[in-house]
């Protein structure tokens, strides 16, 4: 099976249905710019390979939106990843556990940059949005809380707000999992994991969202310098995923990296 082809799959062998939630947009220092309830459907043809989508935005004042796309395997599954009919850069690569992204590849001077990532557990997923300026200025962040099927699968809070700085305790082994831009991957790697031992580079700030999820993002991208997004989800107590993608000094992604992990000690 060709790379982009299994890319495609594993995909929508996770994320077709109705995923219910919220999205909560946060300026750069972490103010609320707008909150609103939201229904992400995706549905499919029998064997996959023409996807529908449609976005449903609920707001508080009584405003509503809708948005529809169409996209198929045939015209939109490439070798760099999968891309939407809203952006023609950007691209969508899957892990075999439900993660995801959607980035651009190789990022464009002078150009807004969006990235998100997701994270999910069975019928329970989130994804954390970053959008930077023409100027490489972080101008937003977004948490997507939702879930699909019954409403008891929805163990998401109500909270809105960032919260406090906190870290995440103790000593954590589980397994890595890696792609490349070539959509190749590699093997299961075993890791362990502590947060004081993952800094942060230089130039990168946390974002502290609800329902112990972490954003690490730089605060402004700089020409010529390498960088990371990554998410950090304590979705339990002894249970911990991340997910990172990882650009060299010319604004090309590396590889984009997931871990799932339980905690050993502390």
């Amino acid at each position: 099976m060709r790379a982009s082809t299994n890319n495609w799959n594993l995909f929508w062998q996770h994320h077709l249905g109705s995923w219910i939630g919220r999205w909560t947009r946060y300026s750069q220092t972490g103010e609320i710019q707008e909150t609103f309830k939201s229904t992400r459907s995706f549905s499919a043809n029998p064997d996959r390979t023409e996807i529908n989508q449609i976005n449903q935005q609920n707001f508080a004042n009584g405003d509503a939106n809708t948005m529809q796309w169409n996209y198929s395997i045939h015209q939109h599954s490439h070798d760099d990843g999968f891309a939407h009919p809203a952006s023609s850069l950007m691209r969508g690569l899957a892990f075999e556990n439900g993660a995801a992204v959607w980035l651009v590849p190789q990022l464009q001077h002078n150009q807004y940059q969006a990235f998100e990532l997701f994270l999910m557990q069975k019928s329970v997923r989130h994804s954390v949005g970053v959008l930077y300026g023409e100027n490489g200025q972080l101008l937003h962040t977004a948490s997507i809380r939702e879930y699909r099927g019954e409403r008891s699968n929805n163990n998401w809070s109500t909270d809105i707000d960032q919260v406090n700085p906190w870290t995440i305790e103790g000593k954590w082994q589980g397994e890595k999992l890696q792609i490349n831009p070539n959509l190749s991957r590699h093997p299961i790697q075993p890791v362990q994991w502590q947060w004081h031992l993952d800094e942060p580079e230089t130039n990168q700030t946390n974002h502290f969202f609800p329902d112990k999820i972490i954003l690490r993002c730089p605060t402004k991208l700089m020409p010529g310098k390498a960088f990371s997004v990554t998410v950090y989800w304590q979705a339990k107590n002894d249970q911990l995923q991340t997910i990172r993608a990882n650009y060299n000094q010319a604004a090309q992604l590396n590889a984009v990296s997931q871990q799932t992990m339980h905690r050993t000690t502390g």
